[in-house]
Order: structure tokens, then sequence, then C-alpha cells
């Protein structure tokens, strides 16, 4: 189905990335697995099959996400497809978010998802592509005490719609993931006393993410994709 595309992936150390990318590989697709320490990462190093690679990237630095995909365009001289699943979530209440927490979420959150967005569509402008947004649940409905990371995601939604729109001249698609409770280290840190085997996997979300790359799922584009499992 993937056969000779080339799938960038950000967050791709663990959680719904590191499954997506996964995936995307034995697929037949050559993965750029992107995340700060990804390099060093002995995970994805013995997992890395054919001409993927692992890249170190951090989201929210534009000079960082610039060296990227200049080393994309060097390498490749195109992409075929973007998954961005980076993310950072530091819990507080309203009173106890501090300024730097709140940066902090809707830089890595939302920000690295415009400037990866940004540059990855300079590589896929000419053969068009997809670029596939990780947002959550927690933009859609009230999260009281994870005001920063609902109002990052809700702009990841938004952000997709709005550049859904915008790209059709390019022929890319956007498509916008909104996982529910799903078992990664993210949600471990929201819900550090839930039990992880009640909730949703992360291959269940990255087997969404693959059925985003074929032809039937473009009825979806530019709309949030929900994928909440039932207990």
């Amino acid at each position: 189905m993937m056969e000779g595309k080339i799938i960038v992936v950000t967050g791709a150390s663990s959680g719904i990335g590191l499954q997506t990318a996964l995936q995307a590989q034995e697929a037949g697709a050559t993965v750029i697995f992107a995340s700060r320490n990804a390099e060093g990462n002995t995970t994805i190093a013995s997992e890395l099959k054919g001409n993927s690679v692992a890249k170190n990237l951090d989201v929210s630095n534009e000079n960082s996400v610039k060296s990227f995909f200049n080393y994309l365009k060097e390498t490749f001289k195109y992409i075929d497809a973007l998954v961005n699943c980076a993310g950072f979530v530091e819990p507080e209440s309203l009173l106890n978010t501090s300024l730097e927490n709140w940066n902090k979420t809707i830089n890595t959150n939302l920000t690295g998802t415009f400037l990866c967005s940004k540059y990855a569509t300079l590589l896929m402008k000419q053969n068009g592509g997809k670029i596939i947004n990780i947002a959550s649940t927690a933009g859609l409905t009230p999260r009281p005490g994870w005001s920063a990371y609902a109002a990052a995601k809700s702009g990841v939604i938004n952000f997709s719609n709005a550049i859904a729109e915008e790209l059709k001249d390019y022929k890319i698609k956007v498509f916008v993931i909104c996982p529910g409770r799903t078992a990664t280290p993210l949600r471990k840190i929201l819900a550090p006393n839930e039990d992880p085997n009640s909730i949703m996997q992360p291959e269940a979300v990255a087997d969404v993410v693959m059925m985003c790359f074929t032809k039937q799922a473009e009825v979806l584009e530019g709309q949030p994709i929900l994928v909440r499992e039932r207990f």
C-alpha cells in the first residue's frame, strides 16, 4: 500500500507516533522517525528497516524544523506525508498554570504542528501529499485542569480545518485525528492512577492514521476524526 512512499512522523519515540511509524514502515514506506532524541533512541534503532532513518527534531524550534526539512530535501528531494504527533503536557489548574508551562504546551502541540506543516508543504506542493495531525478529544470537550493542553489541541483542530481548504490547490489532503483515552506516556501524566490496560492502545490510533493514507479516507478530510473505544 505504501511501497516507495516517504513518510515523516514526529513524536516517533513512543506512543501513537512510534506505532504509526512502525506500521507505515511495515507497509513498505521509508519512514523518518523524528523526535527530540530520536538518533539516540535504542528502540527506534532496533526497528529501522530499509532506508528509514531516525532524526532529531524539536518541533517548537523553527531553526530545528528548518534544518530538519532541509535535510529531507537534500536526502529525499520530496516527501509524501507528514504525521504531526509530537506532544507535551503538564496539567495544572488555571490559577497554577505558569506562563512558561502555557507557552511550552502551546509551542510543542500547536506551534510545532504549524511549523512542520508549513515546511512539509514546501516539499509536497509539487506532487501533492497528506498531512495528518494528531489532536485530542480534549480539544472538543471541557477538560478542567488541562486548560493549556485543551487550548493547544483545539487550535490543532481548527488549524487543520483551515489548511485543508488552503492546500487544495496543491493536492495536499489534511486530516485531523482526535483520540480519546490512549495508553501513552503523555496520558500517564494526565491520569497517573489510570490502568493503561483499561483504555485504548496506541496501535488502535495508528490503525486510523494508516487508514488516512488510503483513497477511501478522503471523505473524512478536513474534519475531526474521533477515535474512541467504549468500555
